[in-house]
């Protein structure tokens, strides 16, 4: 079901949308402010054996189409992504990676793809914000919301989300990445502005982030996603032994890990059926394969269990 939010932010309307485009991704929306829209979607596969990282990546590109052109030249085709697409992956990448709790290995994209420009309003910050508003209301253990703002000054005055002709006229370009609590990024430039009118700039740019993060939950609470029961184990052979090192509690809202079993130690064998049916909250496959990698790990150790 198609579902909208939108808010006044300066001089045009900020607006995200679910359920239109990319449903069978784990989460999808369309930012639009002005006549630029921004699709960005998240997907999300199982982790690969042996990793011990997070392999979340993000892409962010523009294409010339969006714009109402082609390529021109001999070759009409678009090529390598751009110096500005590359550093708007990083922006997107930054803010979110954190937000994703520790052992959690899964794959994780996020592409964010140009589909309308007015050439005036800068995609990127809406890629940024669409990025956490996808994984928002994903069913991945993504603990946002984040908000992406960039301000400019003019004449003393703040503009949020300004145009291109409006940044040639200010003498501050900031980007600002944060959560409804604190700011988490930082990026931008200014021309010999004093510290304490750069400090209120960071705080006119938190007053917008929080009122987009209260777009991106109310988006959440229409879209209705249900929570992804996920349990992760570390690789360490100390760690693994045990069925989990730890499982976190976080069931506040759609989209957080959901506690399955907390266990200090499993080593006998009858123990495994006496704690939590975790048959019951996990696919068939993914089960069989924890239970196999513990264990693998149990006979490895020295003295372990079926050594």
């Amino acid at each position: 079901m198609k579902q909208r939010v939108e808010r006044q932010i300066g001089d045009q309307v900020l607006a995200i949308e679910t359920g239109f485009l990319a449903k069978q991704a784990a989460g999808s929306v369309l930012v639009s402010y002005g006549e630029t829209v921004v699709l960005v979607a998240a997907a999300t596969g199982a982790p690969r054996p042996g990793i011990d990282f997070f392999p979340l990546t993000c892409d962010y590109r523009e294409r010339v189409a969006a714009a109402g052109k082609f390529p021109g030249g001999f070759l009409k085709r678009e090529g390598r992504p751009t110096l500005k697409e590359t550093l708007t992956s990083r922006l997107m990448d930054r803010p979110i990676r954190p937000l994703f709790p520790e052992g959690f290995y899964d794959e994780v994209q996020v592409q964010a793809n140009v589909l309308a420009s007015d050439r005036q309003n800068d995609p990127d910050v809406l890629a940024m914000i669409g990025a956490s508003a996808a994984l928002c209301i994903s069913p991945l253990p993504f603990r946002g919301p984040l908000g992406s703002v960039r301000l400019a000054q003019i004449d003393g005055r703040f503009v949020p989300f300004p145009t291109l002709d409006q940044l040639e006229e200010s003498d501050l370009d900031l980007v600002v990445s944060g959560s409804p609590t604190a700011i988490l990024m930082i990026e931008g430039f200014a021309r010999e502005m004093p510290e304490d009118r750069m400090l209120q700039a960071l705080e006119e740019a938190h007053r917008i982030i929080r009122v987009l993060c209260e777009m991106q939950e109310e988006l959440v609470r229409l879209a209705r996603r249900n929570p992804r029961t996920v349990l992760f184990i570390t690789h360490g052979v100390e760690e693994a032994v045990y069925l989990a090192d730890r499982v976190a509690v976080m069931t506040q809202r759609p989209g957080r890990i959901k506690e399955i079993v907390d266990i200090k130690a499993v080593r006998e064998a009858e123990r495994w059926e006496e704690h939590a049916r975790i048959e019951d909250v996990m696919d068939l496959e993914s089960f069989v394969h924890l239970r196999t990698h513990i264990w693998k790990s149990l006979r490895e150790e020295k003295g372990g269990i079926g050594a």
